[in-house]
């Protein structure tokens, strides 16, 4: 059994580690490449850009390079998953299993983004971007405020975590009349592309 002092500080790491990972796996199925891969209207048919690219060694190695490493992420999510080796993992680190297997987990996707060569998520973002970034914290608070808040009862320890974390989470967040006009250019944008008339699309 591990020390009681050594496991906040692996679960906090493991818990850094899976969250990078998350952020990264966000941006790299984020819009902006998914729309960048949509064919311009007028552009090369799209069912004979797929049979140029299965003949294509160089389209077709990095490809297989691809299957290789989502086969190394499902591989280890499922076989740490059995019973089995949660078992060991348990009788081993004991309280520690979860965070290993989550630090395992996102280990393999950071494997998965260092050989892409993504690099860190904000070195891409622009100056106003990183801004906004600055004045609030990360959307998917409201997610763990919603957990918090809406249950049938609130016992005194909840509603003690709840209002710390709400409070917290509160006064972090500082958007300016800059940062509005920024996040309202952003979503004019996103629904121009959305409202795009696609390749075949009746004009």
């Amino acid at each position: 059994m591990a020390p009681a002092l050594l496991l906040i500080p692996a679960a906090l790491a493991s818990f850094i580690l899976a969250f990078g990972t998350g952020v990264e796996f966000v941006r790299f199925t984020s819009l902006r490449p998914l729309l960048g891969g949509i064919p311009e209207p007028g552009g090369p048919d799209a069912r004979q850009g797929w049979l140029a690219a299965v003949r294509d060694r160089s389209i077709l190695v990095p490809l297989a390079w691809d299957l290789g490493l989502l086969l190394l992420f499902v591989g280890q999510h499922s076989l740490m998953a059995t019973e089995t080796v949660k078992a060991w993992m348990s009788r081993y680190f004991g309280v520690l299993q979860r965070s290993l297997y989550v630090a395992c987990t996102a280990l393999a996707l950071q494997v998965y983004y260092h050989v892409l060569g993504l690099g860190e998520p904000l070195a891409l973002k622009s100056p106003r971007a990183l801004r906004l970034f600055s004045h609030l914290r990360h959307p998917v608070c409201v997610e763990l405020l919603t957990v918090l808040w809406v249950v049938p009862t609130l016992g005194t320890d909840r509603l003690l975590l709840a209002l710390l974390l709400t409070l917290y989470l509160g006064l972090a967040h500082g958007l300016d009349q800059q940062d509005l006009r920024y996040l309202r250019a952003q979503l004019q944008r996103k629904l121009h592309l959305l409202s795009r008339p696609q390749e075949g699309e009746a004009e």
